[in-house]
């Protein structure tokens, strides 16, 4: 059965995917935003991550400053940049996750009212209250 989803919050793992040749072929992010922008989903990423993006790019994996600015760029055309707020770190300090960064996106996605999170790690959400997809998993669910 087909799940609804009306907005989605990608994780950053997901972000630097759509950026760079990593887990994501260029046919499926291809697949997945048809899917996205046919469907009217909402697109947001946490404006917490976007340093986090910036770092990996360009210092681990060693892309030009430029280049990076640029795909980070593109990025936010197609999606809504959603902020972190006071209580979110709040509740991410007592969340019991593992990951404080995990911690930060889910309770982002709570309080900025998200439906669902898209990320590789979908283990590291188990504590979420909060549809967690993988972007092959939403993709499958698509009939793509």
């Amino acid at each position: 059965m087909k799940k609804s989803y009306t907005r989605i919050l990608l994780d950053t793992n997901v972000c630097i995917d759509l950026l760079v040749d990593r887990k994501l072929s260029v046919y499926q992010k291809k697949q997945l935003f048809t899917i996205l922008l046919k469907e009217n989903i909402d697109i947001f990423i946490p404006s917490c991550s976007i340093d986090t993006i910036y770092y990996i790019l360009n210092s681990s994996m060693k892309i030009k400053d430029s280049v990076v600015k640029q795909k980070i760029s593109t990025l936010l055309k197609y999606t809504k940049t959603i902020v972190l707020k006071g209580s979110a770190i709040e509740n991410s300090l007592t969340s019991g996750f593992k990951d404080f960064e995990d911690a930060l996106i889910n309770n982002t996605a709570i309080s900025n009212n998200i439906d669902t999170i898209m990320t590789f790690n979908t283990k590291d959400f188990s504590k979420s209250s909060l549809n967690i997809t993988t972007p092959l998993s939403f993709i499958k669910q698509h009939d793509y």
